[in-house]
């Protein structure tokens, strides 16, 4: 039996062998030797005998996790920047018929969590492979992806106590993992080509960060992995956009101004909040105007209305909230809405809250709870107050800390990141403290009052809220509407 075992397993190693020599051996006539010392000139001139246009590029390394490109000369509003034929940058299609486990995976019907397994599996392959024909591309990736989060410890996990992303980070390591124990138990191939958690989640990670979504057809987007334009970084400000041309069949950058002999490039990765840029690129920034702070608003259990208002919900008792840069926002106005279905006290609150929605499919709280009276308008600025003061009181810093660490040149540039991401937390939140404040210290007052006060720009946060929802409500109380 144990002779058999053992066949069998020598056999299955063979076969995988034969599939992997014979894939290796139709692409041998792609393959060119590129030995200079210099990882970027072999990347450069493998990308130029592949017909790749990189002229008016130069690549500028400042440190292991900091490279970039700047212009090599003037380049118009318009140009292409740099092109990239289809032969050299990784698709989808490329790497599921490409890669050994891969094929076996789709034999298997085995779906992976991301279709960024099929990348990482590429990746891996040819990493394994010295002489494959992505040698070039594969030899100037990171070597060192330790600031990203996926990889701290504990001491590093505990810079994150209080932020939202500090779960984002832990359910991420929990996904990565998962999908490498799949693997491993589903594909034999994986298991027996030795590849490592470690191995798994870098590439994963290198992955995530040097992914680019494009659309090849009108309606058809691709992740793709393209040598040299991952070098760009991110700005709020970039002056790039990049894209699939059908007649050139293959990755562009392109200008939308004109550039500078010697200028940075860079290209805008998207309107993200801090928390997806920390997680997929590793860097997060104090001047981001897409900053949120997320949280959750739950019913109390002891709650007298808890089962009338868990039967309008469907059996949701909690709703995930967040706040942004602007507080006279939409997502403030959810998150206060949230908290005000949180405070119904009064039957007959929640009774006319029921009228209200009758007509809805599905209830949602921070949709649909509307002000009903000055009394529980209160009751919800004070709780959503001291919510807010709940969730500053659990980061491990203050405000005035963090500015002491950014400030400090010896602070290392990961801690930097931590910080400036859970600043950034904790400055949304104060600022929707001190609009709680503003609102409670008003409330009392009466319409008069309330209609001299708007008048004034410092009250522009809570003005819209005051005229369109507080006054209308005083006026009643008033007998004057």
């Amino acid at each position: 039996m144990l002779l058999q075992t053992c066949v069998l397993a020598i056999a299955l190693l063979l076969s995988s062998a034969q599939e992997d020599s014979e894939y290796e051996l139709k692409s041998k006539s792609k393959r060119q030797t590129y030995d200079d010392p210099d990882p970027y000139k072999n990347l450069i001139q493998w990308l130029k005998d592949g017909k790749a246009e990189v002229s008016k590029v130069q690549i500028e390394v400042k440190s292991e996790g900091y490279r970039t490109l700047r212009a090599s000369q003037f380049i118009r509003q318009g140009e292409w920047v740099l092109f990239i034929p289809r032969s050299h940058y990784l698709s989808l299609e490329e790497v599921k018929k490409s890669c050994l486990i891969n094929r076996k995976m789709i034999q298997l019907n085995y779906i992976p969590n991301n279709i960024q397994t099929y990348f990482v599996n590429h990746l891996l392959q040819e990493n394994r492979r010295q002489n494959s024909f992505w040698k070039p591309y594969i030899d100037v990736l990171p070597k060192d992806v330790s600031g990203f989060p996926t990889y701290f410890d504990a001491e590093q996990d505990a810079l994150l106590k209080g932020s939202p992303t500090l779960y984002t980070v832990m359910n991420q390591r929990k996904i990565f993992r998962e999908e490498y124990d799949n693997l491993r138990e589903a594909v034999q191939e994986f298991q027996r080509y030795g590849y490592t958690y470690n191995d798994f989640i870098k590439f994963r990670i290198l992955t995530i960060s040097r992914s680019f979504p494009v659309y090849i057809g009108e309606n058809e987007q691709q992740q793709l992995l393209v040598p040299l334009a991952d070098f760009i970084n991110h700005d709020n400000n970039g002056f790039l956009q990049y894209g699939y041309s059908p007649d050139a069949d293959g990755f562009f950058m392109q200008a939308v101004r004109n550039i500078q002999k010697g200028e940075e490039l860079f290209y805008n990765y998207g309107q993200w909040s801090n928390k997806y840029f920390f997680m997929n690129y590793g860097f997060a920034s104090l001047t981001n105007p897409m900053n949120q702070f997320d949280f959750d608003v739950c019913l109390d259990r002891n709650d007298r209305l808890f089962k009338l208002k868990i039967d309008l919900t469907g059996g949701n008792i909690c709703w995930g909230n967040r706040l942004v840069n602007e507080t006279d926002h939409d997502t403030f106005r959810q998150s206060l809405a949230t908290v005000r279905f949180a405070q119904i006290t009064k039957l007959d609150d929640f009774l006319q809250l029921e009228e209200d929605v009758e007509n809805y499919n599905q209830f949602w709280p921070g949709w649909h709870t509307t002000p009903k009276t000055l009394e529980l308008e209160k009751a919800t600025f004070i709780a959503f107050r001291e919510l807010l003061i709940s969730e500053l009181a659990n980061f491990a810093s203050t405000i005035e800390d963090d500015q002491r660490r950014l400030n400090d040149p010896s602070t290392p540039e990961f801690r930097r990141h931590i910080i400036m991401l859970t600043m950034r937390e904790k400055q949304i939140i104060k600022k929707n403290i001190e609009v709680c404040d503003m609102m409670l210290s008003v409330i009392d007052k009466s319409s008069e009052e309330l209609q001299n006060l708007m008048r004034y720009y410092n009250y522009r946060e809570i003005a819209r809220f005051v005229n369109s929802e507080i006054i209308p409500m005083k006026l009643e109380q008033e007998g004057l509407a």
